[in-house]
């Protein structure tokens, strides 16, 4: 199975896209990842498709600082619930911590390292684990500049980084863009890529300290660390979910959207003894169970998010399943 990246991490794409006057969704499915996938920012992309997207985007843009300006759009909420809880540490160096501990949660296979550079400076780079043998300059900014823009949510207005180093070659006319956007020294053809601060910044206090907040916070991280994806079923059937509302949750959609060839799916499925309709009728009949007990959906909205272009034709089936409608179902289950 692919390695997975959190689809928040291309919040902003698709608007930055259009405003060069292209189709993001054009880009997406040559990437092989759907328009969907994108909008629950909780959800997970094939990573390797990730890269590709970026590097497409930046060709068809004609933008060769494109991932420094998606980067620049994003913020700690890009990482989720890892950048509320690094703002509720006693120190910088503590929140650090928590990204080194959790980054995997946003996106599998890699790990921020930090590391004290010389006396008074650190190093904070982004490092795949696995052998990455084409070089992803669209990534490499938007990591960078992703690291910059999280440092000065939490020190504030003092922040400045003393230098940012990438591996890619300058391209004259934007380097003084870079200098603009990252508010420090830019280095190019670096050995790595990786941004560098005084470590005086190590200890001030972020924002946010809230020690009850921390527990809740850091007990759902734990949870997320303990119950991680996959299973290979448990992705199968997250993949489906997401898929039903747009009417289209064919296995081919499916295996896409994983990463995997629907042959792969096909064999996952014969090792656990089930078929792909039988498992999308299994998710359909929970997630509509799901949505009943909530009372505050429409039956006809209701059928559509389980991807049933018919009221009519999810009732039968509902009937079928529980052997009442849904409306009944929901009267018997005290479900106003």
């Amino acid at each position: 199975m692919e390695s997975l990246i959190r689809s928040s991490s291309l919040a902003g794409f698709e608007g930055l896209v259009r405003r060069y006057g292209v189709n993001p969704n054009t880009l997406l499915e040559h990437a092989g990842i759907l328009p969907a996938q994108l909008r629950d920012p909780d959800s997970f992309v094939v990573y390797s498709h990730y890269l590709q997207l970026l590097e497409l985007a930046a060709a068809a843009c004609d933008e060769p600082c494109f991932g420094l300006k998606l980067g620049s759009q994003q913020s700690m909420s890009t990482v989720g619930l890892i950048g509320a809880y690094m703002s509720r540490q006693p120190t910088i160096l503590d929140a650090l911590n928590v990204a080194q501990k959790y980054i995997y949660l946003h996106a599998e296979g890699i790990v921020l390292n930090l590391a004290l550079y010389g006396q008074n400076s650190c190093e904070v780079r982004f490092v795949r684990l696995s052998d990455e043998k084409q070089e992803f300059v669209q990534k490499a900014q938007l990591a960078v500049c992703l690291v910059n823009k999280v440092m000065k949510e939490l020190v504030g207005p003092k922040w400045r980084a003393d230098k940012v180093c990438l591996r890619q070659s300058p391209v004259s006319e934007h380097t003084a863009l870079f200098a603009k956007v990252l508010g420090c020294e830019v280095e190019f053809n670096a050995d790595t890529d990786a941004i560098y601060f005084s470590s005086a910044f190590l200890t001030y206090k972020p924002k946010l300290n809230d020690a009850i907040l921390d527990t809740l916070i850091a007990d759902q991280l734990e949870m997320q660390r303990i119950n991680k994806l996959p299973d290979e079923m448990l992705h199968i059937e997250s993949a489906m979910k997401m898929l039903l509302a747009t009417g289209d949750c064919s296995k081919e959609n499916t295996a896409l959207s994983m990463g995997v060839h629907p042959k792969k799916l096909q064999r996952i499925l014969t090792m656990h003894e089930t078929t792909y309709r039988q498992l999308l009728d299994d998710v359909r009949k929970s997630e509509a169970v799901r949505l009943l007990q909530h009372g505050n959906v429409s039956m006809t909205d209701l059928a559509l998010r389980l991807g049933y272009a018919e009221l009519s034709i999810f009732s039968r089936r509902f009937k079928a399943w529980f052997g009442v409608s849904p409306t009944q179902w929901q009267t018997q289950h005290g479900v106003s």
